[in-house]
């Protein structure tokens, strides 16, 4: 069962005010076939028809549905991308987890009996890793949408401070709003695209202020929103755009300012302790090591040790590229 919007109330009155109509919900049995809910409003009688094309969900399908909930702006993100159903989308992830995780397993156990390591062991290790890659790959996947939209923000957040910049001249020489951002819509890259669909609104006849937030809502640049809001807000209220759009953008250089300086300081952090978690600990470690192995026999280094030492300085190495990658601003990249 789940409610679904039947009907509305009619308007009335209370004193001297109007009330709105309200949404009349009905719990609707979900099936594929035909039904008839009776709503009774203020005496009347209406009758719906409600057709119904999702089955009970499965286990699987809830378990789907449950993973799609866990990542908050994957609906969002999916719609923007032209997905409206996200359970195929979270189908064909699925598989594909499934395909990475036995290829996981399998190349894990050829991996550790190339290295002779214990039978026992082989059939241990190989069901835990083929978890850990389904996890790891199925998780991943889910939020490849978020993950796209994400870099095509960053890459709005590039240059449409300087499509701003160019939209300001414009309109102080006399151009009106739709013209200024009719000529930033080329020549600035995926902030041009943004503008560009708010061109394309607006000539099929959507108010301007109404393009401008549709377009801005959905747009994961954080400073286009904020212009384009801020135009927005100004023309609504009668106020000089031109004005409002220059705050806006002194703001935001400010803000890029301190944000470049606050990245070259974690670029500091990052470097010293790369030097001596990456080169002097890496480097003097396996020396120490093979000098105490000659004279300990605890231990001794052969091939297998240093295969498995280069991994996982391959690994360190990986870990803090990536660090340094996270870290840079959206706007410089």
């Amino acid at each position: 069962m789940k409610k679904e919007i039947v009907g509305f109330t009619k308007p009335g009155k209370f004193l001297f005010f109007k009330t709105k109509p309200k949404p009349i919900y009905k719990e609707v049995p979900v099936s594929g076939e035909m039904s008839t809910v009776e709503v009774k409003t203020e005496g009347e009688e209406q009758i719906y028809e409600i057709k119904e094309g999702h089955k009970n969900e499965t286990g699987f399908e809830k378990y789907l549905t449950k993973a799609i909930s866990g990542h908050k702006g994957l609906d969002i993100a999916l719609k923007e991308q032209g997905v409206v159903d996200p359970l195929p989308f979270a189908k064909r992830m699925f598989m594909l987890s499934l395909i990475i995780a036995i290829a996981v397993s399998a190349g894990s156990a050829i991996l550790m009996i190339s290295f002779q390591i214990e039978p026992a062991l082989i059939i241990i290790m190989a069901p835990v890793l083929a978890i850990a890659g389904y996890m790891g790959a199925f998780n991943n996947l889910l939020v490849t949408p978020i993950n796209k939209t994400k870099s095509v923000g960053k890459e709005i957040e590039k240059d449409v401070l300087f499509a701003a910049r160019d939209m300001i001249v414009s309109m102080r020489s006399g151009m009106p709003l739709f013209n200024a951002m009719a000529t930033i819509s080329e020549g600035y890259g995926a902030a041009s695209a943004e503008f560009g669909k708010i061109i394309r609104l607006i000539q099929v006849g959507t108010p301007t202020e109404q393009a401008i937030e549709e377009v801005s809502s959905k747009s994961g640049s954080r400073t286009f929103q904020r212009l384009m809001l801020q135009a927005s807000t100004s023309i609504k209220v009668g106020a000089d755009v031109v004005n409002s759009i220059q705050e806006v953008i002194n703001d935001v250089s400010q803000e890029r300012v301190i944000e470049l300086r606050r990245y070259g300081q974690r670029l500091n952090a990052i470097a010293m302790f790369y030097m001596l978690f990456g080169v002097i600990f890496p480097s003097m470690g396996i020396a120490v090591a093979a000098i105490m192995s000659t004279f300990i026999s605890i231990f001794t280094i052969n091939n297998t040790t240093l295969i498995f030492a280069l991994v996982g300085l391959g690994f360190l190495q990986f870990i803090f590229l990536n660090m340094i990658v996270s870290s840079r601003p959206a706007f410089s990249t």
